[in-house]
């Protein structure tokens, strides 16, 4: 079994990568089946609803890369945790291919997230992003 502290990390960069790829179904797979996301004050269960409103909500034109960092892990109980991380937004929107000029953060904020062992993989069991601290419009 992998500890939680060495999974994590790479767990969040894993769903955060897919959402930028706007490979959803890899995305889906970073939760647990009944997994939740609190995104943009909206809360969607389950892997297929997160998939659905990602489909129906983030524009094909639209580029974004997620940064997470200071991943922190605050508890870990047999086959659960909770932790906290940073994220930071850059977004650009454009039909033209890359390389764009390098953007302002769009957003960011302290997330928090916990965890679940699932077999062997810990997957995230319920994520909250936002309220951002610092955003821009």
């Amino acid at each position: 079994m992998t500890e939680l502290p060495s999974a994590a990390p790479s767990l969040l960069a894993r769903l955060f990568m897919a959402l930028d790829a706007h490979d959803y179904d890899t995305l889906g797979h970073c939760f647990a089946p009944e997994g939740s996301w609190l995104r943009q004050g909206k809360t969607l269960s389950g892997r297929e609803q997160i998939r659905k409103t990602l489909l129906d909500t983030k524009p094909a034109t639209r580029t974004t890369i997620h940064v997470v960092s200071n991943v922190c892990i605050d508890r870990q109980i047999a086959q659960s945790g909770t932790g906290r991380f940073y994220l930071t937004v850059y977004r650009h929107d454009s039909s033209s291919p890359p390389p764009y000029a390098v953007p302002t953060p769009r957003n960011l904020g302290l997330c928090q997230v916990d965890y679940v062992l699932t077999g062997s993989a810990w997957l995230i069991r319920h994520l909250q992003t936002g309220p951002y601290v610092f955003t821009s419009a």
